[in-house]
């Protein structure tokens, strides 16, 4: 009950923030972005989806992930919204008075984790229902795949835990904000740059997971899953040792 409470506080310190005008407009930048390359480029884009055996739909969420390369930024967003939870606790210098609460660092540190998930998800539930919304107002003559698109932000929402953990360690580490989102930055270039010369290296980038759940040719969108479990879970077990023994006050 104690952790819901800290997620819950989290998540109201935000109210006065701009992390839910970040996760708004976003997910309406994809939408608009993708309407329009579907208005424009439909029909020459449906006859190419057509001949690889794919829907409407499925191509889509190819475009998304890929043409917008939304499955390469979103790693970047993830950063993004870690910094913006954790500069609260930096901006009102509460870090003593919220460890001075009779819960444990160790719940402390699980709540930020969790906000940032929670708050992620978010982000990425508005992107898909972004896409439903484009799909329907251009007419595509197939039925909406509920199980594909299901399973598209499924593979996202436990792709990103590898990037949540380590950017929820790291914002916790530096008041300057800026510092993580950077890494963050660099991290997706890096990977990135990787991704197309070695998928075998490639499958090993925390930034990369959450692009191996677009499920495209080629690549196996399980790496989003195994990988963001794993990797979730180790560095989110290192990251809250060090939390614990770091002299915070």
């Amino acid at each position: 009950m104690r952790l819901i409470k800290l997620v819950r506080n989290d998540v109201m310190k935000q109210k006065s923030g701009f992390l839910w005008l970040f996760i708004l407009v976003i997910p309406l930048g994809t939408t608009a972005a993708m309407f329009l390359d579907m208005y424009i480029r439909y029909d020459y884009l449906f006859t190419m989806a057509q001949k690889r055996g794919l829907t409407s739909w499925e191509m889509l969420v190819n475009e998304n992930h890929t043409m917008l390369q939304w499955g390469i930024f979103l790693p970047i967003f993830v950063a993004i919204i870690s910094a913006m939870v954790h500069q609260v606790e930096f901006d009102r210098n509460s870090w003593k008075s919220l460890l001075s609460l009779p819960v444990t660092r160790t719940s402390v540190f699980i709540s930020k984790f969790i906000t940032i998930v929670l708050f992620s998800s978010i982000l990425i539930v508005l992107n898909a229902i972004g896409l439903v919304v484009v799909g329907k107002v251009i007419g595509f003559p197939e039925p909406l795949s509920i199980e594909h698109y299901g399973s598209y932000i499924i593979h996202q929402f436990v792709g990103i835990f590898g990037v949540a953990a380590l950017h929820n360690w790291m914002s916790s580490i530096f008041k300057n904000q800026a510092i993580p989102v950077v890494i963050g930055f660099i991290g997706v270039i890096f990977s990135s740059i990787i991704l197309y010369q070695s998928f075998e290296i490639a499958k090993f980038s925390l930034y990369l997971y959450p692009f191996f759940a677009g499920g495209l040719q080629g690549f196996d969108s399980s790496v989003s899953i195994y990988g963001g479990i794993v990797c979730g879970a180790i560095i989110t077990i290192i990251g809250n040792i060090e939390f614990t023994r770091r002299d915070i006050l």
